[in-house]
């Protein structure tokens, strides 16, 4: 094919919908040598979206092949290059092709990186390469816009997952047994009855249940599996155990969030010292899994991607574990079908649990704030559970008849405080009457427990028929259900 006619290809791909990018990349895989001819036009006026086009036609082997001698070749221009949206993708492009090859120059580039935004790519393209926490130990996340820290901080925890390959980490062997913390004991026994799964009290831990851990697959209300490795001061079992489940060669960080602030430094010093000498390395900014000290033990926790729709979030957003054990806890009274609303909606997390557990008929989000909408729509994007959203003070809401409202009131000083607290409850109390359908109920998570019961019960119409404590974030608010009065 001739330059004019790649040239044409090029400002098609660049221009043309997502079917037809298909069909340009389709008809380049089957032109011998077309890649090389495009790699010539990243050095053109059309340099981004030949870089782009490389980078969407290397997911296949026989490209990358190609490609990589000139990826190599050319690695100092791809990484300088002025246009910061080239320059990302030429970033990704070189960790397609040739990460290995090129992972001291990406490292420097990760140093010398100004453009927030292209960090990510340079991050990913290290976790191609066999040990990308070699080179991502010492990186650290600068503080400034919450989407960019997000985004590099999304990058690093993709770069160092458990993955196959030289680095062997999709072959965990994990122990038959692990102990499955919790938010709510209640909601973890009755999900673990709802797929027919057995448990047992946990032996070291006290709220904790023991799993089988093919048995954590699907399971929702657990908040963290942990697998003991031994006392806090046996280091040799230690990194026995952990050679076991395959964890040699990775990087850790400690967690001693329930130790005295006095025995944290000495305990993470001791540790760290102590696994050095079995060569596992403490590397807080960038690790592959985590040792938690709880009551003189260590256990080992890997990161897991049940709730990776949280792109975006919110101050004083409830915790997504305590939400789908929310869930977990209402769903004998939910029914099919149902038109489901969430008042104080925030980033979406209630509705999206309520639509990962039971199909509804419809799902809407009620927020005054433009941040919480938007963070839900973000939210709502990666979840794949379709939801409405409307940015509105509930109390002005005109549209009712609803079956279900889940919400998670806004309560603590991070939100509104206790005096304008009273004001919302009793006027939002008052509101469940024009919202709820005839045999509709609420389900409401508050730490202003007081204050709701007074709310539902100056109403006259309502009455609550059920209260469960569901500890998270240090304290222990309570999920109410409410509905009307036989007499209402």
């Amino acid at each position: 094919m001739r330059a004019q006619e790649l040239e044409a290809l090029l400002s098609a791909y660049r221009a043309g919908s997502g079917a037809e990018k298909k069909e340009i990349r389709e008809l380049i895989s089957k032109l011998p040598g077309a890649e090389k001819e495009i790699f010539k036009m990243t050095r053109g006026a059309d340099m981004r979206a030949a870089l782009r086009l490389l980078c969407d036609i290397c997911r296949k082997k026989k490209h990358k092949e190609a490609l990589k001698p000139l990826v190599i070749e050319d690695a100092d221009r791809l990484l300088s290059v002025p246009d910061a949206k080239a320059r990302k993708s030429a970033c990704e492009l070189i960790g397609a092709c040739a990460a290995e090859e090129c992972a001291g120059k990406l490292t420097e580039a990760l140093k010398n990186e100004r453009i927030r935004f292209v960090r990510p790519s340079i991050i990913l393209a290290l976790g191609n390469t066999k040990e990308p926490a070699k080179y991502l130990k010492d990186f650290e996340i600068e503080p400034g816009e919450e989407k960019h820290a997000r985004e590099e901080a999304e990058a690093l925890k993709k770069a160092l997952a458990p993955r196959g390959g030289s680095r062997g980490k999709t072959n965990y062997s994990f122990p038959e047994w692990c102990a499955a913390t919790y938010v709510s004991a209640e909601a973890l026994k009755e999900e673990l009855a709802a797929f027919g799964r057995s448990f047992r009290k946990s032996a070291l831990l006290k709220d904790a249940l023991e799993i089988r851990t093919q048995d954590l697959k699907g399971l929702r209300c657990y908040a963290d599996a942990l697998f003991y490795i031994g006392g806090a001061d046996d280091f040799k079992e230690a990194a026995d155990r952990l050679g076991e489940i395959g964890c040699r060669g990775l990087f850790y960080r400690i967690e001693t969030g329930l130790l005295k602030p006095e025995e944290r430094r000495e305990t993470i010093s001791l540790i760290s010292r102590g696994l050095a000498a079995y060569g596992y390395t403490d590397s807080p900014s960038s690790y592959s899994f985590e040792i938690r000290v709880i009551d003189g033990r260590m256990f080992a926790v890997f990161p897991d991607d049940r709730f990776s729709y949280r792109k975006a979030s919110v101050p004083a957003g409830i915790n997504p574990v305590a939400a789908a054990s929310i869930m977990r806890l209402c769903y004998p009274y939910f029914t099919d079908g149902a038109k489901v609303l969430d008042p104080f909606c925030g980033s979406g997390t209630m509705l999206i649990e309520r639509g990962l557990i039971k199909k509804a008929l419809s799902l809407t989000g009620v927020d005054i704030s433009a941040r919480a909408v938007k963070a839900a729509n973000e939210n709502r994007k990666a979840s794949g559970v379709k939801f409405s959203l409307i940015r509105a003070d509930i109390l002005d809401h005109k549209a009712g008849g609803y079956d279900e409202i889940i919400s998670n009131m806004p309560f603590g000083l991070r939100v509104l405080g206790h005096k304008q607290n009273i004001k919302l409850y009793h006027g939002f109390a008052a509101k469940l009457d024009s919202l709820l359908s005839e045999n509709g109920r609420a389900f409401l998570f508050t730490q202003e427990k007081t204050l709701l019961r007074e709310a539902v019960g100056a109403t006259k119409r309502f009455k609550i028929i059920r209260e469960v404590t569901v500890g998270t974030g240090g304290l222990c608010p309570s999920l109410f259900v409410i509905e009307r009065g036989k007499n209402a």
